[in-house]
């Protein structure tokens, strides 16, 4: 099978790993803007009677990268692709997964509307609360978890004993099958949010070493929340691994006065230190 695999700059390190794990051609995608602020994308070759792996992680400016990406898309069926697949190491507008209120926006499910042209979506780790699946909103929406990648990566670099947390319920899905792969103890912490910079969470013991574990950093206050707690308990050592680390305003800030912060690079950051290319190169040879 002819395939080539391509990404926007962002994710050019991860997408040419995975280039080189498939002994696939590795091609980049180009962003210029129009004086109207409209995009002229390129892709860098022809994608004829191929299979092609768009990489891409929708984060910091999600409306801008949305269309972007849509435009690449449509750029390799113009051009008579095979296949086109979109890997989307960080999909936003997942957390709305209903309808809060009356007359607001279930965005999840018309985000992935919008990528119907792609036969197929891959997500990594989406943020999946009150739907189980990716499924469940779109029949071509598959996603991948870093579950197994980060449980590795505790496994080598941290002997001592620790507990794993979970800030929030949420996070559940994350921090409890770690610490199941692990065989340590965990504890999920229960919370009330007031608004996205205000939240509440109810004290339990967490343990004198800790790693924390949550799916997006966003504000931090989450997180925050149970380092504080930690930290009025006496914990000694406090780790965060976060696998999107979106860290907006001062986020990294909130959490490195207390603990060391860890993150994949599904979202490139200095603290990324979990690279997650293996993972979608896994995932490609057994869609593929």
């Amino acid at each position: 099978m002819s395939l080539l695999i391509a990404s926007f700059p962002e994710t050019k390190e991860i997408a040419q790993h995975v280039a080189r794990a498939l002994k696939a051609h590795y091609v980049p995608i180009t962003v210029e803007d129009f004086p109207d602020s409209e995009f002229h994308i390129s892709l860098k070759d022809n994608p004829k009677n191929k299979t092609v792996v768009i990489i891409n992680s929708l984060s910091g400016d999600p409306n801008r990268k949305i269309v972007e990406t849509l435009l690449a898309g449509g750029i390799a069926k113009d051009y008579h692709a095979k296949k086109v697949i979109l890997v989307a190491t960080y999909l936003p507008y997942m957390r709305q997964d209903t309808h809060f209120f009356n007359y607001d926006s279930f965005s999840s499910l018309h985000i992935l509307e919008m990528f119907s042209h792609f036969d197929k979506i891959i997500a990594v780790d989406p943020h999946l609360h009150r739907l189980h699946s990716m499924r469940q909103i779109s029949k071509h929406a598959t996603s991948i978890t870093t579950n197994k990648l980060i449980a590795n990566y505790i496994r080598k670099r941290f002997k001592d004993d620790f507990t794993i947390v979970g800030p929030d319920k949420e996070s559940a899905q994350w921090s409890q099958k770690i610490a199941d792969m692990l065989n340590k103890k965990v504890v999920i912490l229960e919370k009330t949010r007031f608004s996205s910079e205000h939240i509440k969470q109810k004290e339990k013991k967490l343990g004198k070493n800790i790693i924390i574990i949550d799916d997006i950093i966003s504000t931090g206050r989450t997180i925050s929340g149970a380092l504080k707690m930690a930290k009025k308990q006496g914990a000694k050592k406090i780790i965060c691994i976060g696998i999107h680390g979106v860290l907006v305003k001062n986020a990294d800030t909130l959490i490195t006065k207390y603990a060391e912060l860890i993150t994949t690079n599904t979202i490139p950051n200095k603290y990324a230190q979990i690279d997650i290319s293996p993972l979608i190169a896994d995932a490609l040879k057994k869609g593929l």
